[in-house]
């Protein structure tokens, strides 16, 4: 499939405002198909600075397979257009684009548990290429500064030395974050059901976390079946079902969204 990507001439307006917005991240008729079957439907949203965005909807909604599209890894499937920062980026491989500061997190952890915490965000700290490790040899201390920063962003100072085994769900969920985040300068950090296993203390405890990083000046866009985590926290919600956005607004007005009200509990909510 050619990088070359065609933009319909009704979406060239959208284009040129997104960019010279304050989103960090848009898209723009963003579409990706698997053989006949279309699993994100004509999407453009956006993520602005400074705020936490939530992404919901109902089981095979194509929540996964939007940040899927947007990170780069659905490069054959995807058409459409990627801004950050507003430059377009559609077509840019993962690695180049965590090097811009687009990061994510994974459903699965996949934490290093035989190392310590300081350790897992040490490892992905590096940069696998010949540069990268010459400048490692001979600035080792600016990647150590770097993840001393995200451990005390992150409140994770007290067990940096201890490993990922002996933590709770929700610690290990923020081990996950912090190695996202200490990968690269993060302009905004895409979090794939980040909730995913953790009891209702956990969350309430996990999305404050996410909402002092928010406070600090992070960008976030957080894709999460739990409505109260993402209601309570959230700045922005879109909604996807279907692969289509269906609806957006603040988290007061999706409470009170028929739309969302009938793809959560089946029904419009009148009466």
């Amino acid at each position: 499939m050619s990088w070359f990507v065609l933009i319909k001439r009704s979406d060239l307006l959208c284009v040129w405002r997104l960019a010279m917005s304050d989103a960090v991240l848009a898209t723009v008729g963003l579409k990706v198909r698997f053989g006949g079957l279309v699993a994100v439907d004509d999407v453009s949203l956006e993520c602005r600075r400074g705020r936490l965005t939530g992404l919901i909807g109902p089981n095979g909604a194509g929540k996964t397979t939007f940040i899927d599209a947007v990170t780069g890894f659905l490069p054959n499937n995807s058409k459409g257009s990627v801004l950050l920062e507003g430059e377009e980026v559609f077509g840019c491989s993962p690695h180049r684009l965590s090097h811009y500061g687009l990061t994510r997190t994974w459903q699965t952890l996949e934490l290093f548990d035989d190392v310590t915490v300081r350790s897992n965000l040490d490892i992905a700290s590096r940069r696998l290429t010949v540069g990268s490790a010459l400048l490692d040899y001979f600035r080792p201390r600016q990647r150590a500064e770097r993840v001393d920063e995200v451990l005390e962003l992150l409140n994770l100072g007290d067990i940096a030395e201890r490993q990922p085994r002996e933590l709770s769900q929700g610690q290990r969920k923020l081990v996950g974050v912090g190695r996202a985040l200490v990968a690269e300068s993060s302009n905004i950090l895409l979090l794939d059901e980040p909730a995913a296993g953790l009891d209702k203390a956990e969350t309430e405890w996990f999305g404050a976390q996410l909402r002092c990083l928010v406070d600090q000046g992070y960008t976030m866009l957080v894709v999460d079946h739990d409505m109260g985590l993402v209601l309570n926290v959230c700045d922005f919600i879109h909604m996807l079902v279907f692969g289509q956005l269906t609806a957006s607004g603040t988290p007061d007005v999706m409470r009170n969204n028929a739309d969302v009200i009938a793809a959560y509990l089946g029904h419009s909510g009148t009466g």
